[in-house]
């Protein structure tokens, strides 16, 4: 794509996100899909079908996909004139007749930790928080593509009035209602950014093939590598809720 980093980053700035073009060539894909399906020590969720639906844990389970990691550290870096650092990884995966997941902003709820102390989401961890989703396969409407708004201003405690405070990062269904959500199509090595801000959803895979993406969540190297605390707090967070692995 013939676009400068300046014209990225006034995208991001007045919308929250930008997609990048071509990011990945289909043979580096084809050679992440196979670190993907060999990656020992992840996190992996099956659904009620015992289908995978998503594995956590895997950006250094392979040299491409560290290599991944590092193409995209550069690219943020390029862009936003700042060192980034990966703060959460996971791999989707959608089968045909997969559900899609709830309207919500990334990182914005409340948990309650091994200590019984609530706690603020990712926003314990930091306050800028930017996601790269790579397309594994073609998405569109068929297949349950990601559907992003424009970010949302405001600080943890503004955003979460927004939500459904239910122990999730859903919105609530009067701001669902009045938010303009646009169907994301990729093909295969497509990447979008966006601020963990921006609320997104997405639908039911209505065709006849499965529907895989890789999501890189990052945050500014400033406030040092939070990659296995935030995992520990996840495992150990006492919330209930059935969403709590979509955090």
């Amino acid at each position: 794509m013939n676009i400068s980093s300046l014209d990225y980053k006034k995208k991001f700035d007045n919308e929250g996100y930008f997609v990048f073009k071509n990011f990945l060539s289909k043979h580096f894909v084809s050679k992440l899909i196979d670190e993907i399906n060999n990656a020992s020590g992840t996190v992996k969720y099956f659904d009620n079908s015992n289908n995978l639906r998503r594995i956590e844990k895997l950006y250094d389970k392979g040299t491409n996909l560290i290599d991944l990691n590092e193409k995209i550290s550069i690219l943020l870096k390029k862009i936003f004139k700042k060192e980034f650092l990966i703060f959460k990884d996971k791999f989707n995966s959608k089968p045909p007749g997969g559900e899609g997941f709830f309207a919500h902003y990334d990182g914005i709820f409340e948990f309650i930790n091994s200590k019984d102390e609530k706690k603020k989401g990712w926003y314990e961890y930091g306050d800028f928080f930017i996601s790269a989703l790579i397309a594994i396969d073609k998405c569109d409407k068929e297949n349950g593509a990601l559907e992003l708004a424009k970010s949302h201003n405001g600080d943890f405690a503004q955003l979460y009035k927004n939500t459904k405070k239910d122990g999730t990062p859903a919105l609530s269904d009067e701001v669902e209602s009045k938010t303009k959500f646009k169907v994301i199509d990729l093909e295969v090595g497509d990447m979008i950014i966006f601020s963990n801000t921006c609320p997104h959803r997405s639908k039911k895979n209505d065709s006849d093939q499965i529907r895989r993406i890789i999501y890189y969540t990052y945050t500014p190297s400033e406030n040092g590598s939070k990659y296995d605390e935030y995992f520990k707090d996840k495992e150990t967070s006492k919330n209930k809720s059935k969403a709590l692995s979509e955090r």
